[in-house]
């Protein structure tokens, strides 16, 4: 995170203490009674959502025999579901309130999931934040991806590449379509750059959330198409 933002959210911190997005509670994000409250999904396949345990040489989350053919996305990691209220209330607290220090919480839920199904990237892994348009990060003022991929980097050690898929097309809103637009509404929205960073690594592609899965899907085609060896999908919840 960029020093002087870090220096923004500790002073805002200060005057206004955090406040549990489960119970209200001043003093945390999200208190320890309340995480503990959370259902945590067991990882599955991108595509059909069939249950993915996996073998000792193969990892949990992998997308399942019947759909390889359909998704360039090799597996998934998702903890929780959009529609407990804890994760949305988090979600949208730091997507639209701007409360920052919120992606050191998801960071941490996603360390936890990792370690608790013994999760373990390759070796030659880098970790990639599913990028905004420079015209809406501006309007924004941040990429939510990007905080909580710096801050799963801050507690791992995993690198972290920003600089090597773009969005080259400002495109509508994925919310403000139906399932059947947003394909054709994301098709040619990412470059890749610097292929020679990504070129036979694993990247894991990390966004907030997943819906219809057509945004990591277009992403994990350019990072493939410019060499990357597989690609991995992580959202906070799906």
């Amino acid at each position: 995170m960029n020093p002087l933002l870090r220096a923004k959210n500790e002073i805002l911190d200060l005057l206004f203490p955090p406040i549990c997005a489960g119970c209200g509670k001043e003093g945390e994000f999200f208190c320890n009674l309340c995480k503990k409250t959370l259902i945590q999904v067991p990882p599955k396949c991108f595509a059909c959502g069939k249950l993915s345990p996996g073998t000792k040489r193969i990892p949990q989350g992998r997308t399942c025999t019947s759909c390889r053919a359909h998704t360039p996305i090799y597996a998934f990691i998702s903890p929780f579901l959009y529609r407990q209220e804890p994760v949305r209330e988090l979600i949208h607290n730091l997507k639209y309130l701007r409360v920052y220090g919120i992606s050191r919480v998801l960071a941490k839920l996603l360390i936890n999931y990792l370690s608790r199904f013994k999760i373990r990237f390759p070796k030659n892994s880098i970790l990639v934040p599913l990028p905004l348009h420079s015209r809406r990060e501006r309007t924004r003022g941040f990429n939510q991806s990007r905080l909580i991929a710096e801050s799963l980097a801050e507690s791992s050690d995993i690198q972290i590449y920003n600089n090597v898929l773009i969005r080259t097309e400002n495109t509508r809103p994925q919310i403000e379509l139906r399932a059947e637009e947003r394909r054709a509404n994301i098709i040619g929205a990412f470059a890749a750059i610097f292929p020679e960073k990504i070129r036979d690594k694993t990247v894991i592609l990390l966004d907030d959330v997943k819906t219809t899965g057509s945004t990591l899907e277009e992403a994990a085609h350019v990072l493939k198409s410019a060499g990357a060896k597989k690609i991995w999908a992580i959202t906070i919840a799906h």
